[in-house]
């Protein structure tokens, strides 16, 4: 018996989302393709791994039995990788990372330059993606690091913590709302007001706390990013309701004041539960660190919150 570890890495994610279409999706290849890769498994190890309960698929409980020292293998051999790459040349190798958009369009670029000064042989994946794709691409270890807001699906994937801020409100500049310190919601009863809709985690968060304070009725454009609604504000189109990692501070063209009540927004390290960490994944993150510390004083300055954790 000698089943191949890119197989069992199949039938693990399959594990995961019990859901072969899903597992299709992640691995990037086909639905057939998985079915016959998890009946080739199951015809190796003299085991049914799966069975259908209605319209879904649950894990035999052979397959869970079995599970536990399949994930264990599967990090065992990551992190030989690792250690021979890491042992080979210490600034080479490869790179994958998952973030939502917001970071990539500000922060990572930053840290890329300063990570590739004395590492210009790695070669990078960057993906952008929504917080439970990353959450998604990193659980399966197609991504080494994410970054992304909380709260996301904590399976498979060890949780940092890195940063706490809060909604800000962005306005075009000169707009008659400028001349106040705070934006509260009964200023925005007359404005175009952008936010993000409640699939994300900031937008999640916005809703919950409006739907406390009674002013869910307040947003009148939904977009699925930050980054959507601020070109709309630029051209003077309305006012945004978004995190302040999606501007930069010293735009000419839009300010950011702090709003309330206070939506509290926390941005987070997301690495896989079971791999360990490459050389090269703690040396982005020790430079990612260095430029949210950065941006987190820079924040202050401006009187919005940016609270390392």
């Amino acid at each position: 018996m000698d089943p191949k570890l890119r197989n069992l890495e199949i039938f693990r994610i399959f594990a995961l989302t019990q859901n072969v279409t899903e597992t299709a999706r992640l691995v990037r290849i086909s639905q057939p393709a998985v079915s016959q890769i998890l009946r080739d498994l199951e015809s190796l190890l003299g085991l049914t791994l799966y069975k259908r309960v209605g319209r879904t698929l649950q894990l035999t409980a052979e397959a869970r039995a079995i599970l536990p020292d399949i994930t264990k293998l599967i990090a065992q051999m990551g992190a030989l990788r690792n250690q021979v790459e890491g042992l080979r040349d210490a600034k080479a190798g490869h790179l994958s990372i998952a973030s939502v958009p917001t970071m990539i369009n500000n922060l990572i670029p930053d840290a890329i330059s300063d990570f590739r000064k004395s590492r210009p042989s790695v070669r990078l994946r960057i993906m952008s993606m929504t917080a439970s794709d990353v959450a998604n691409q990193v659980r399966t270890e197609n991504a080494e690091v994410g970054l992304t807001f909380l709260p996301v699906n904590g399976n498979g994937l060890d949780i940092q913590p890195l940063l706490k801020t809060e909604m800000v409100c962005l306005l075009p500049r000169g707009h008659h709302l400028q001349k106040h310190a705070v934006i509260t919601p009964e200023l925005l009863r007359n404005e175009t007001v952008m936010a993000q809709g409640p699939e994300t985690p900031p937008g999640f968060a916005l809703r919950d706390t409006f739907d406390q304070f009674g002013i869910s009725d307040l947003i009148v454009v939904e977009v699925n990013q930050s980054g959507v609604a601020l070109p709309m504000v630029k051209r003077g189109m309305g006012v945004a309701l978004a995190h302040p990692f999606v501007l930069d501070i010293n735009d000419p063209d839009v300010v950011a004041i702090p709003f309330e009540p206070h939506v509290e927004l926390i941005l987070a390290l997301v690495f896989p539960k079971f791999a360990t960490r490459s050389q090269l994944t703690v040396a982005f993150v020790g430079e990612f660190k260095t430029r949210i510390q950065a941006h987190s004083t820079m924040l202050a300055e401006h009187s919005l919150r940016g609270e390392m954790l």
